[in-house]
């Protein structure tokens, strides 16, 4: 597939989930990074999948207690959904409820 697929960034975004789940956060934070870096390049600005790597950035910085930049992050994830899946659109609800 090549290290660019997008089937890459959701392997390191589940890495980055166990990472997160064993509470190692500056990992986690590295390969949802990696992740989303790939995704940016495949899939554009303007993809619900990049949406998900900005929330999944945001919460590893929330739970470190980093809110400013959660908040920066969620924030991103939110302008991509609202442009993409409308107002009305559940995950619009968790992107507030994250936020």
């Amino acid at each position: 597939l090549g290290e660019e697929h997008p089937d890459v960034a959701t392997s390191y975004n589940n890495i980055a989930s166990a990472y997160y789940g064993k509470g190692d956060l500056e990992q986690a934070l590295e390969y949802h990074e990696k992740s989303l870096k790939i995704r940016l390049s495949t899939l554009g600005e303007d993809h619900p999948g990049v949406a998900t790597s900005y929330n999944n950035i945001a919460l590893a910085y929330k739970s470190k207690g980093d809110l400013e930049r959660a908040l920066e992050y969620y924030g991103k994830s939110l302008k991509i959904k609202l442009s993409t899946l409308g107002e009305e659109h559940p995950s619009i609800a968790t992107s507030y409820n994250n936020i």
